[in-house]
């Protein structure tokens, strides 16, 4: 269990990172586009998902360290869309479409949703010089 905490905690430094050097290199590239930022880690992060999970599923070359690191550490750290890409794959596989469909449905109207909220309450509670 120690070189799995250290894994993660290695990979998840890597992977914070990576996500604030592509967020400046990005935003110096298109200008003030922070959601570009985002779009290209979430998208990366998604692809390298995709194919640990082939490797894990069809090769087993990835030993549970490396696992933690890369997965768990380093794409948690990158981007959490990658376990939101990766939860509704597992739904569609299980040929489960209609709960897939509300999966992501649900989790991005109820993201959008909850920082639309959050701000609005830190903002009422605070005033609007926040």
């Amino acid at each position: 269990m120690g070189w799995m905490v250290l894994s993660v905690g290695l990979g998840g430094a890597l992977g914070a990172i990576s996500r604030y050097l592509i967020s400046l290199l990005v935003t110096g590239s298109f200008g003030q586009s922070g959601w570009m930022a985002m779009l290209s880690v979430n998208a990366a992060g998604s692809l390298i998902m995709g194919m640990m999970a082939a490797l894990l599923t069809v090769c087993y070359l990835i030993s549970d360290p490396v696992r933690g690191l890369v997965m768990i550490g380093f794409l948690g750290a990158l981007t959490t869309f990658f376990s939101f890409a990766f939860d509704a794959y597992n739904f569609f596989q299980r040929g489960e479409v209609l709960a897939g469909g509300l999966y992501l449905l649900s989790s991005v109207c109820l993201s959008v949703a909850g920082f639309y909220v959050g701000l609005l309450v830190v903002r009422l509670i605070a005033g609007q010089g926040c």
